[in-house]
């Protein structure tokens, strides 16, 4: 008997030694394999030139165009707050942007795109929802970052250069510009070890 206990106590640590998880964990009743996006490490691969990464001047160049994008945007914003008008010189751009993304953007909310360019773009300054009557408070200090008030800029949680539209329209144009340039994302797999439980 003692013998048979001494083989299963054996055994239970062999099967324990043999199957770890990957975070060094002893699996008494096995383990299991996933397998998860690793985000940490994803890049752009060329499409064209041999499924190479792109270069330092490939990011460098689609980075500058994305930032002299969005000091269009903080133009047009800037001039809406200071007159409630788009300038001739800058209504193609705001145009270009209504429809390569704001159009994607409200997708799902439409009536955000009725109007005039005008209209659409302080509407989107003014957080304005479904074409209601724009909130004059609301746009008071959604200009505040834009234009100083007693020369300084106030952070208000709305659109403004630090804002997250900021940041999703950035990574929108940047990541157009790189797949107008034949470049793909790749993301790769990474695989991790989980020990089973009783029940699995």
């Amino acid at each position: 008997m003692a013998k048979l206990i001494r083989i299963f106590i054996l055994t239970l640590m062999v099967i324990s030694v043999n199957s770890c998880s990957s975070r060094g964990d002893f699996c008494l009743f096995g383990y299991t394999d996933s397998e998860f996006p690793d985000y940490d490490k994803k890049y752009w691969r060329s499409v064209v030139k041999n499924r190479a990464k792109a270069s330092k001047s490939d990011l460098e160049k689609c980075n500058q165009e994305t930032e002299n994008t969005r000091l269009i945007m903080v133009n047009i914003f800037t001039e809406l707050c200071s007159s409630g008008h788009i300038s001739q010189e800058n209504l193609p751009n705001a145009i270009a942007i209504q429809h390569n993304y704001l159009e994607n953007r409200f997708r799902s909310r439409p009536k955000n795109l009725i109007g005039t360019t005008d209209q659409i773009f302080l509407r989107l300054l003014g957080e304005n929802i479904e074409n209601k009557p724009l909130n004059a408070d609301i746009l008071h200090k959604a200009c505040a970052r834009f234009i100083p008030q007693n020369n300084t800029f106030y952070h208000y949680q709305g659109i403004g250069p630090d804002t997250l539209f900021f940041e999703f329209f950035n990574k929108y144009h940047f990541e157009q510009c790189m797949r107008r340039n034949n470049f793909e994302l790749i993301t790769p797999t990474k695989t991790e070890r989980w020990c089973k439980g009783v029940m699995w």
